[in-house]
This record gives C-alpha cells, sequence and structure tokens, in this order.
C-alpha cells in the first residue's frame, strides 16, 4: 500500500502541490480578510428579580448546543478544508486505479513540435512528438514539415524519421509516442529556406485523417 501511496503522488504530483497551494492561499485571504474586534468589557447591571423569572429570555439547552457547534464550525474552516483536500486525492487515487480518468479523457491525436536551443552550438534543435490517445492502433505516414511566412506560400518537407533509416509508416498502440529530433537550422541550410520563413508547424496523416501541430515561431 506504501509503495502504491509512492507511486500515485510521483504520478500526479503536479496536482496535488497545485492543491495544496489553492488552498494554502485561501487560507490566507480569509485569514486576510477577517476582522478583529476589540473585546466589549461586560458591565454588571443589577436588575430587579423579576427579570430572572423571565423565562423568554432562556433558551432551549438543544438550541444552545446548536450554536456552539456552529461556531465551532466557523472558527474552524482549515478543518473542513483538509477533509475536503482528503476526499479529492482519495476521489483521484480511486479513479486512476480503476481506470475512470481514462474512460473521460477525450481520445485523440496529439502532435507537437517542440524548439529549443543547443547549450553548446546555440542551434535550433526541433522535437516532433506524436502521441496516440485513442483507444485503436493507428498508422501513420511520414510527418510532414512545413515553413511559413505572412507574405509566402508555405514550404512542406516530408520527414523521414531520424538518422538515414526511416522508421514511417508507424504503427502506434493505445497510450503510445514517438519522437523524433532534428538539427533545425542544419535542415534549414540544406533545403535552402530563406531566413523570412520564421514559422514552423508539422503534420502527420493516418489515411483517413490529418493532424498538424500548431504553428511555432522560430525565435
Amino acid at each position: 500500500m506504501l509503495n502504491q501511496l509512492k507511486e500515485f503522488y510521483k504520478k500526479n504530483r503536479l496536482f496535488i502541490i497545485i492543491g495544496l497551494a489553492f488552498i494554502l492561499l485561501m487560507q490566507i485571504c480569509s485569514r486576510g480578510g477577517r476582522v478583529s474586534k476589540p473585546a466589549v468589557a461586560e458591565t454588571a447591571v443589577h436588575q430587579p428579580d423579576s427579570s430572572v423569572s423571565d423565562d423568554s429570555q432562556l433558551k432551549p439547552l438543544r438550541e444552545i448546543y446548536y450554536e456552539e457547534q456552529q461556531n465551532k464550525k466557523t472558527q474552524n474552516p482549515e478543518i473542513t478544508n483538509l477533509f475536503i483536500l482528503m476526499g479529492l486525492v482519495l476521489l483521484v487515487y480511486v479513479a486512476t486505479r480503476r481506470g475512470w480518468l481514462q474512460k473521460l479523457a477525450p481520445s485523440i491525436v496529439w502532435i507537437n513540435i517542440r524548439i529549443r536551443r543547443h547549450k553548446t552550438s546555440k542551434e535550433r534543435i526541433a522535437t516532433i512528438t506524436i502521441s496516440n490517445h485513442t483507444k485503436e492502433s493507428l498508422t501513420f505516414s511520414s510527418p510532414v514539415l512545413s515553413f511559413g511566412s505572412p507574405l509566402k506560400k508555405s514550404r512542406k518537407f516530408k520527414l523521414k524519421g531520424g538518422g538515414e533509416q526511416s522508421v514511417f509508416p508507424l504503427t502506434l498502440m493505445p497510450g503510445t509516442a514517438h519522437s523524433l529530433t532534428i538539427n533545425l537550422d542544419a535542415f534549414r541550410q540544406k533545403a535552402g529556406i530563406a531566413k523570412g520563413y520564421k514559422w514552423v508547424k508539422t503534420e502527420v496523416d493516418t489515411g483517413t485523417k490529418n493532424y498538424r501541430s500548431i504553428w511555432k515561431y522560430l525565435f
């Protein structure tokens, strides 16, 4: 059980930390909004004995106990928030174990291109990732890399898949992904792409549908 909790925390630590930070922020805001009222000294007022015998001003014991419980709840919101957090964590854990989240997640194919600078050479490196989040196996053709410009027609190039050996067409099982990395600056120089083409995207085809990434600007 302890190992399962550790594994669950590793997979969902980002959501847990965000939830804890949100609750902490709410606590800080709630404390900041409280206005401390100065205690008013009670003055003993002597009243005639006739007021003591007035039963209209006396509250039943059950009503007094109920008011005390309500005051305790309003004075300790931290305990309530803690129970809510524990309930949410338990719900996410059960939903993950039983596969409820996978059933609720949309069945999509995710195509992403990420651009970064090499630490030493400062050349731009592109990483293309194809993720199959559908419920069936899909076969993808070779990715197409497009370079665009606002005033010119985009130029498209078909990629092999990394290195000299082509891995496409590539079949991905449900829940699997494939990534390939290319030196974008070397590719642009070899393909003779002008400096005006500052936008890049990628797309892949499965024979029945074409999937595209969003345009990325080359800084």
